[in-house]
Order: C-alpha cells, then structure tokens, then sequence
C-alpha cells in the first residue's frame, strides 16, 4: 500500500503573480499557522520587500487579529524612540482575493535571517556574549517602544528576531543563486567578512499574536513553556539563555518519558532552578492544577 499523502492547502499566490497591480511574487520565504511570507519584486520602487499573506479567517470577523491595526499605530505612534528602528515599518497593506478567500497582505522591509539561523555563523551554534549584548539592547529598546505604545508583544521567539538586511545589492546575489539552484540564503550574503557580524541590527517581527493593553487577544499570550505574570519582560529573560547557550530553560520531556512532554516534569524544571512556588502563587493558581501536582511544599512571603 502506498503512503497516504498529508493533505495541504493551495498557495495563496503563484510565482510571478503580480499583487495590488505593484509587487510580483518571486519566491516563497517561510510559512506558518495563519500566514505565508514572500519576497516579492516592487515595481514602482524598483526594490525587493516582503508581503506577509494572511490566512482569510484572520480577518473573517470571527477570528480577527489586531496585527494590521498594531502596526498601524506603531508606525506613527513615536518614529524618534530608540526602539522605532526595532519594530517592523508597515509599508503597505491590501487585500488580495484569491481562491481561499480575503486575504489581508501586509507589506515590510525584507529581512535576511532570523536568529535561528544567525547563530549558525558561529562555532557550537551560539551566539557570543558581545554580539548578545547588542542583541539584548535592541530587543528590550523594542519592548519599550511597542509598551510606551500600549502594546504587548505577547509571544517572543528565536524566529521572529530577524536581522536587517545590510546592503539591498545582497538581494541579486541571492537571486543569482536560486537560479543556479545552490540552495541559497538571505543571511549568507549578509555579511562578507565574520568580523561584519557583530554589525547587526535586529527587528521584533511578527505581531500576530500580539494584544492592546486595554484588549487582550486571547488569554494565552505567553510561550506555554515559559509562563509568568511578567509576559514580555520574563520572556526575554526566558530567551537570552537560549540563544547564548543554544538550550531551552526549559522543555517540558524527559529521556524516562521518551522525550515527550509532560507538565509535571516541567513543573519539576521550574522547581529545580528557581524553588518552590510561592504560596501566593499557588493560591491564585487553578486549584485543580494545584491539587494534582504540588507536594504542600512552597515558599513563604518574606
């Protein structure tokens, strides 16, 4: 019998399609849950940008996000902070109708790599402490503008830090090598020398999941392996050791349990680096929850 197939849906776009009688599709450049993005040709500027193509029921009126509003508003909200240059600049916005339905487009600067990648460059896939304090600066100046802003960011990630493109001319050079079929990358051309490598400037891209301060998306709008009341400032703090280490804080599996996760093995992880919960913590806690894994042992407010 042969394999059964996983069933995908359709492209949004085609190759050389041509969106909003301005921006030709050239090649596809990543895809997730509600969204696909793009590097596409701009015909009246004579440039390379990105369209980020969102999922119809992004925007069906049941399910809407607040991302086209959110950087809207981060645009204009206060272009002299520090942070501005760290958030991605809305460019354009339109709606494509295609054969899965509406589609809202948003239209941003081109990116070269995520810091995935970027750790790649260097020995052991880690990110030295030097270039981490830049990258720590810019992120948090990030953080400030979009909460100055009355914004929450809500998720951060390896892969939704991206790097700027350094020179536009990179662009044809990775062109070049998607035509000789060597498999290119963005971030490969980046950077000509490893000493350019600290030259970075890094964008928090991706606000999809993020929320108003006054209205919240949705409830959960942590990452589930590292939740705290602080949301974006813990979440920093969840991440730097990741990149720096190239290892999570935590995971959640064990090699007893397969590798598969388990909450009470993650809940053992909180507890072997941080102690035990706070009784205050434990109390506004779901009681279920609670019941089912905590010993009775717990700090006690000092």
């Amino acid at each position: 019998m042969s394999p059964r197939k996983e069933k995908t849906d359709p492209e949004p776009v085609r190759i050389s399609q041509v969106l909003h009688d301005r921006y030709e599709i050239i090649k596809k450049l990543g895809s997730g849950r509600y969204s696909t993005v793009w590097l596409v040709r701009d015909q009246e500027e004579v440039s390379y940008k990105a369209v980020k193509i969102l999922t119809p029921d992004c925007y069906d009126g049941n399910h809407d996000l607040f991302e086209l509003e959110i950087l809207k508003h981060l645009r204009t909200a206060d272009p002299h902070h520090l942070g501005y240059q760290h958030i991605p600049i809305l460019l354009d916005d339109f709606v494509n109708e295609g054969q899965q339905g509406r589609h809202v487009c948003l239209v941003m600067e081109l990116m070269a790599v995520d810091m995935n990648g970027f750790a790649l460059f260097f020995d052991d896939i880690k990110n030295p402490n030097h270039i981490m304090k830049i990258i720590t600066k810019q992120l948090l100046l990030a953080l400030e503008y979009a909460h100055r802003s009355g914004v929450i960011y809500a998720d951060i990630k390896q892969d939704i830090i991206m790097i700027k493109v350094r020179d536009p001319t990179i662009v044809n050079q990775y062109l070049k090598g998607i035509q000789s079929k060597t498999n290119p990358s963005l971030g490969v051309h980046n950077f000509d020398t490893r000493s350019e490598l600290s030259d970075i400037t890094i964008v928090l891209c991706d606000w999809g999941s993020a929320s108003w301060e006054d209205k919240h998306l949705t409830p959960l709008i942590q990452p589930l392996l590292a939740p705290c009341p602080g949301i974006d400032i813990w979440n920093p703090s969840a991440l730097l050791p990741e990149l720096l280490d190239a290892v999570r804080m935590f995971d959640g599996r064990a090699d007893v349990t397969g590798g598969k996760y388990y909450t009470k093995h993650h809940l053992e992880e909180i507890d072997a680096l941080f102690g035990p919960f706070p009784s205050g913590m434990l109390e506004d806690g779901d009681q279920v929850v609670v019941q089912q894994f905590s010993d009775g042992k717990c700090q006690k407010p000092s």
